[in-house]
Order: C-alpha cells, then sequence, then structure tokens
C-alpha cells in the first residue's frame, strides 16, 4: 500500500485560498491573493521541488484542477515544475465535472472512500496538492498519511482556511521542522489517530 501525502501552503491564520496569484481564487471576494510570492526564495523553491519530485501521481479536487489546467499546459519550459505537472498521472475528485482535458488526467470514478484506496494500491507516492476540501473529507476518512504543511509569517484574517469549522480532530505526529530565512517554516507531520484529553494538573 502506498502513503497519500498532502502539501498545503498556508498563512499564520491558516488561510489556504489564493497563494500563487491575485487572480487564482477571488471567491467570496478575496482580495489578497498572491500572499506566498514575497516569500519565495531559492532554497524553500528546491525543497518544494524535491518533495514534489517522489510522486508518482496526483490527487486534486475540482477547484485546483480548473487552477492549475488553465496554467500548467501553457507554463513556460524553465519552470522546474511544468514538466512534473504537465507528464505525472493526475486524478481529480469531484461530483460536478463530467470530463477533463488536462494531459495524464483522469475523473475518479467512484467515491473517495472507495477509489482513493486503489489509487494508494496502484501507486507508490499520491500526493494531495492544495484542495483544501478534499483535504477535509480524506481526513474523515482517514486516508491521509502524511502532510507536508509550509507555514508563511503572514496573517490575512479572511479567506478560506485548512482547518475550518467539521475539521475532524486528528493526533499529528511530527517528523520534520525546518525554518527558512524569510521566516517560513516547513512542518511535516503523519497521521497518528484520534486525540487523548485529559489535564495539566
Amino acid at each position: 500500500m502506498g502513503n497519500l501525502v498532502v502539501h498545503m501552503f498556508m498563512t499564520l491564520d491558516g488561510v489556504v485560498q489564493s497563494p500563487g496569484s491575485p487572480n487564482e481564487d477571488r471567491e467570496g471576494g478575496f482580495g489578497y491573493g498572491g500572499w506566498q510570492g514575497p516569500f519565495r526564495d531559492p532554497v524553500t523553491g528546491q525543497r518544494i521541488a524535491d518533495d514534489y519530485a517522489s510522486l508518482d501521481a496526483m490527487l486534486i479536487g475540482r477547484k485546483t484542477y480548473e487552477i492549475f489546467a488553465s496554467y500548467w499546459p501553457q507554463a513556460p519550459d524553465t519552470n522546474p515544475f511544468t514538466k512534473l505537472m504537465n507528464e505525472k498521472p493526475k486524478y481529480v475528485a469531484s461530483e460536478t465535472l463530467t470530463s477533463v482535458d488536462w494531459n495524464n488526467t483522469k475523473l475518479l470514478d467512484a467515491d473517495v472512500t472507495t477509489s482513493v484506496p486503489l489509487l494508494k494500491e496502484r501507486y507508490e507516492e499520491v500526493h494531495v496538492v492544495g484542495s483544501s476540501d478534499l483535504v477535509q473529507t480524506l481526513l474523515r476518512h482517514e486516508l491521509i498519511d502524511r502532510m507536508n504543511i509550509w507555514q508563511f509569517p503572514v496573517i490575512l484574517g479572511e479567506g478560506k482556511r485548512f482547518f475550518g469549522d467539521g475539521t475532524i480532530p486528528t493526533n499529528l505526529e511530527l517528523l520534520e521542522s525546518r525554518a527558512f530565512s524569510k521566516g517560513t517554516v516547513l512542518l511535516r507531520y503523519a497521521l497518528a489517530g484520534k486525540p487523548s484529553f485529559g489535564t495539566m494538573a
């Protein structure tokens, strides 16, 4: 059985909406798109590229598919992610899409409780990029093995949050923490079952 790995970019207050550009996702009137850009540096870029390089297949939700499919097929070859994003197998979990046309992309033909375990049997590493709504469903059904959370030193106060209402209580085991020169922190976690509770007294 392979692993399902989540990659998520979020602000200090948990906002995950539109990190890459101002017009990436303006849903709800969000006006702070592109907040990740000022924190770019070669070291973090290389680490993200190294983490992505291990993926055998990608799993994404509808919104992320629409954003990626509008950009990556026309992205310049000088971008180190272009070849990987266009050539690796991609699977889209959606209840509304009826077709996909991005190269090497397929719609999942069943709900995630049955289709994602089949992907994990087929591939050594299935990576989920963005797709915060999908991640909540995967958490609910205990289908995630690891999470790579990139936390950026900015507070926005509004926008879609990674851990919002309906998040499933979950224990995490810290595998790695690393701070980078512009204040970005990488937190790598393994999923570790349900929380337990006690008293500090």
